[in-house]
Formats: structure tokens, sequence, C-alpha cells
């Protein structure tokens, strides 16, 4: 992940203070049930250690099961980490969105780590 922030940004990536954060928690809350829908167990099963799903942040504790909106805001707001600016155009976080994620940080890591 921090190969991936390095490239988004010329700003030095210190992993000192940062820590892997899932953005879909580990455990789920009745509103991240309800953001995930009607089959929200199969959806975390199948995505929540997946690339899409996982950030660095140094706001770990401050994020943990907080409903999206309110990751967010730490997300989109807070981080000054290039890696969570792809958040200020998201509005929800399903799979379609980590799946979109996920596919986008694919790409970058293609351009970081060619074959």
């Amino acid at each position: 992940m921090e190969s991936l922030a390095e490239n988004l940004s010329k700003e030095q990536v210190n992993p000192e203070n940062l820590t892997v954060e899932h953005i879909m928690p580990q455990t789920l809350t009745p509103e991240w049930r309800a953001m995930l829908g009607a089959n929200a167990d199969e959806q975390y099963e199948k995505w929540l250690h997946t690339l899409g799903n996982l950030t660095l942040t140094a706001y770990n504790s401050e994020l943990s099961n907080r409903p999206f909106a309110g990751k967010l805001a730490y997300l989109s707001e807070k981080s000054s980490f290039s890696l969570n600016q792809y958040f200020r155009n998201v509005n929800s976080w399903n799979a379609s969105e980590i799946q979109r994620r996920g596919q986008h940080l694919a790409e970058i890591a293609i351009q970081v780590w060619p074959r």
C-alpha cells in the first residue's frame, strides 16, 4: 500500500504512524448491514479483506466501526494522504464501490510494479 500511495504524490509516506484500516469494518454494525443490503453477510465475507476495502491511515482508532459517513469525513477531509483522496467522490460503500476502488488501485499497482 505504501508504494501505491507514494506513486500518487510526491509526499513521503511515513509508515511508522500508519495502520491498515478496513473501510467496511471487521465488525458489522446495523448501519453497515443496511449499507451492504440484503446479502450483507455474503458481501462482508467476500469483500472484507480485499485491496479495495483497505487503506492506510493514522486515524485507525478514530475510524473503528463508524458508519461510512463518519469514516468518509476522516478519509476525504482530514487525511492529507493521497491514497485517501479517492474518497472525495464516494457517497456509499458497498460491493460495487469496493470492487471499483480495487480496480483503481490495481491500475496504479501495474504502473508501480511493471512486469
